[in-house]
Formats: structure tokens, sequence, C-alpha cells
């Protein structure tokens, strides 16, 4: 008696070991289902498909709706021209426009307050002397990408540079919305408090920074639109509103008649940009829906 129940007490534990190994494999194979719309004009068609800029391996491969938008595809359209995203001269171009004037200092343009705190975060003197010709933008930038890498992303794997890839070796088309001064201007052009504002925001503990990001990571992943409208919402349109309008608003006015234009052509085309590009009221699916074309969410 005592054996058998040894025996029920072992094939329990192997049973329990199994299914939580199932559920551990459903979950790492569930491909990522980013943020999809169709939209349907008189000739052409458009897919637009959320990006996250960077990812890790385990987010490939992607749901089978992204494949086949891709499939379908004859061309590929991003934020900024595959070009001028490989090309060597872009970083140049940032650090140009990311200067502060000559004869102007960091701790010209932001509170002592936040100056100490990005000393104490860089962790010594010599850090924080490196950065201090440098506008709270590009500083925050550069923040924020450390904060996203220490969660195992790679920019080198974000959903941009992975179509880019791939639509170079299938030889579609390629091209981009903007160039570099444009995308640069966005958040150059932002008012010195808000970029302080970021900053600040980025010099939270790295804990709590990965946090964010993996919940924004989560929320791509899951196409959690109402969750990805609330981080729009809070961290642009509340804390920042005028970052916000530059970043997204006015960027996505600008792109509107180029993708109008794609619509009246006959032809499919893959449209990949940053997935809070795509939601609220000034995104592109609605004002694409507000100027009387077919919108349909497959994500």
């Amino acid at each position: 008696m005592r054996g058998s129940a040894i025996n029920a007490w072992r094939w329990r534990t192997v049973l329990t070991a199994l299914l939580l190994a199932l559920v551990a494999l459903s979950a790492v194979a569930a491909p990522p289902q980013p943020l999809l719309w169709r939209v349907s004009g008189a000739h052409g068609t458009l897919y637009l498909l959320g990006s996250f800029h960077m990812l890790s391996a385990d987010d490939y491969p992607l749901a089978p709706a992204v494949e086949s938008a891709y499939a379908r595809a004859d061309a590929l359209v991003f934020e900024i021209a595959p070009e001028l995203a490989d090309s060597p001269g872009m970083g140049m171009q940032m650090v140009q426009r990311a200067m502060l004037p000559a004869g102007t200092e960091l701790a010209d343009v932001i509170s002592s307050d936040t100056a100490d705190k990005l000393r104490a975060h860089l962790g010594n003197e010599a850090a924080y002397a490196a950065m201090t010709r440098f506008k709270p933008w590009f500083i925050n930038v550069g923040l924020a990408i450390r904060a996203m890498q220490g969660t195992g992303l790679d920019p080198a794997l974000g959903l941009d540079q992975y179509f880019m890839q791939r639509a170079r070796t299938d030889k579609k088309a390629r091209s981009g919305l903007e160039g570099i001064e444009q995308q640069l201007h966005a958040f150059d052009a932002a008012p010195i408090n808000e970029q302080e504002l970021s900053l600040r925001e980025a010099l939270r503990p790295d804990a709590e920074l990965q946090n964010d990001v993996r919940e924004l990571h989560r929320a791509w992943r899951s196409a959690d639109l109402a969750a990805l409208e609330a981080t729009q919402r809070e961290e642009f349109f509340v804390k920042t509103p005028v970052t916000g309008r530059l970043v997204l608003t006015d960027r996505n006015r600008n792109w509107l008649p180029q993708m109008q234009a794609m619509l009246a052509q006959s032809q499919t085309t893959l449209v990949v940009v940053g997935a809070l590009h795509l939601v609220g009221d000034e995104g592109m699916p609605a004002l694409l829906a507000k100027s009387g074309f077919q919108v349909e969410r497959l994500h």
C-alpha cells in the first residue's frame, strides 16, 4: 500500500512537471502578434504594422498574419529609408544635432538637482563630464537604450531592422516616410523643460525602467491596444505635450498624404512604423479612416 502511494505521488510529480513544461513551452512558442491593420483604397492596399525598435531572438518568428502581410507586399515603407538607417553618417548627424551651442553646457540648461541625479546615476565624474556638451534629449535616448538592453533587447533585432533585411534579401522595394533631419527635428525641437523632465524619468532606478520596458514589450507582443494607448497618453501627451505633438502627431500628419498616395497606386504596401504611431485618435489608422479609407484591424 505504501509503495502504491509512493508510486502515485511520483506519477503526480512527473505529470505536474510535464504540465508545467508544456505551459512554459507554449508560452515561449506563442509568436508575437503586434498591432496590424489593413487599409483598402480604390486601387491599393496598405498594411500598417506596429514596430518595436528593439527585440530579442525570442520574438521571432512572427504571427502568421504578419508573415502573410509581408508576403503580399510589393513594397515596404519605414520611418526612414533603409539606406539612411544604415548610413555611417546618421550617427554623426545625430551627435551634431545633439550638441549644445558653443559656450553652453548641460548644467546651464537643467536644474542643479537634475545634474546631481545624472552625476549619481552615471557613477563617476568622468562619465558625467562626457555628457556636459549634449542636450538632455540625447542623454535621455542613451539611457533609454541602456535600460532596454538591460532587459535583453537588441536594436539589431528590432522589427524594422528585421523587415529591412528581409526586403533586401527578397528584392522588394524599400523606402522611407522622412529623412534623418526630419526625424531628429522631432526630438531636438522639444522645449528644454520637457527634455529635462524626460531625462529625470530616465534617471529612475534601473529596475523601475526595465520593468516599464518589459510592460511595454508585453503590450507590443500581445497587441494590447489599451496599454499602448495609456503609455502614449501618459508619457507623451500628459507629461510632455509639445514633445508628443512633435514626435507623434506632427509626423503622423506629415505621413498621411504619402500613405494616401500609396493607396492610389495598384500595389500592396507594408508600412512598418513605431507602434505608438498607430494608436489613439491621431494614430495612422484613425487618420486614414477619417480620410475615407476602409480600415480593418487584423491584430
